[in-house]
């Protein structure tokens, strides 16, 4: 198997968690608090990604050198908190729906900076694969109902705008912890980055929101914890972990975009388990995304 190939396949995977990840993270902001389920999850995150970097490379990750250190802790603040942060108050602001259109951007910003630091081409058919690739996502979003409650224009304005740092600031995560993966390994470069998340997450709850203590009660429930486990499994842990090794084969703008066709695997769950009606806008919407993907494996 070619290294792209391989690549790309990891980032279907990413899909496929990612999918799973944000339907659970969903229903834990809906029923527990979304602000509260963003901060836990790093402290169960936290562990469970120390303990397997220690598994599988020993004390590699300890003895990284001080630059790599700076590097992946930065990259956690600004994908494990500022990012995640400014996309909880896109959704706020305009939705989840919307807002996950306009992160669909990040592959463009991957792809900028990576030609910029990696000195990373993509060919002219990748280029039109991921732009036929984010149509067709935005096709599938924006067709979906409209949240009931309409924002006010300027909370509209602030929601875009927030919406959009979210996908610069993922983008700038990621091409951080690309830069550090040449000395350590995606699991070893994960546990520092979440070290850096979760501790950015813990002042922020502490000493600004002074929520710190309530977002544990919060999670005393053992079938909400349990769900914030699964979710923690799939998104921080397996997730961002497969996107790493992604890295490691194939342009970091071709497997994000990729990463990104998570709405189709939120569809087939709903349609499949919430009997959901599908809409032909939706299926059009699929068809054009796939598209795309299979372009890029061409």
């Amino acid at each position: 198997m070619s290294n792209l190939l391989l690549g790309q396949i990891l980032a279907i995977f990413v899909a496929i968690t990612s999918a799973e990840k944000s339907i659970l993270f969903s229903y834990l902001g809906r029923n527990v608090s979304t602000r509260a389920t963003v901060h836990i999850r790093l402290w169960i995150a936290a562990p469970l990604l120390i303990i397997l970097a220690l598994f599988t490379e020993g004390t590699a990750f300890l003895n990284a050198d001080l630059n790599t250190w700076v590097i992946l802790l930065l990259s956690g603040v600004i994908g494990y908190f500022i990012c995640d942060s400014f996309a909880f108050w896109a959704y706020a602001n305009i939705g989840p729906r919307e807002a996950m259109v306009i992160m669909t951007l990040n592959p463009i910003f991957h792809s900028i900076l990576s030609y910029l630091f990696f000195s990373e081409v993509l060919t002219t058919q990748q280029m039109f694969a991921i732009l036929i690739t984010i149509f067709g996502i935005i096709v599938l979003v924006l067709n979906q109902d409209k949240e009931k409650n309409l924002r006010k224009k300027k909370h509209q304005a602030k929601g875009i705008f927030f919406a959009f740092l979210g996908a610069v600031f993922q983008a700038i995560s990621n091409i951080l912890a690309k830069s550090a993966l040449h000395t350590l390994n995606p699991i070893s470069a994960n546990a520092i980055r979440i070290i850096g998340g979760v501790t950015a997450a813990a002042l922020f709850a502490l000493f600004f929101r002074k929520e710190f203590t309530k977002d544990f009660i919060l999670y005393k429930n053992k079938k909400y914890f349990s769900l914030l486990l699964l979710a923690t499994v799939s998104g921080p842990i397996l997730g961002m972990t497969l996107l790493y090794m992604s890295f490691n084969y194939a342009p970091v703008g071709l497997t994000t975009a990729i990463a990104q066709i998570n709405p189709i695997f939120i569809l087939i769950y709903e349609l499949i388990f919430l009997k959901k009606r599908v809409k032909s806008l939706e299926i059009l919407g699929t068809i054009i995304s796939v598209i795309g993907v299979i372009i890029m494996f061409i």
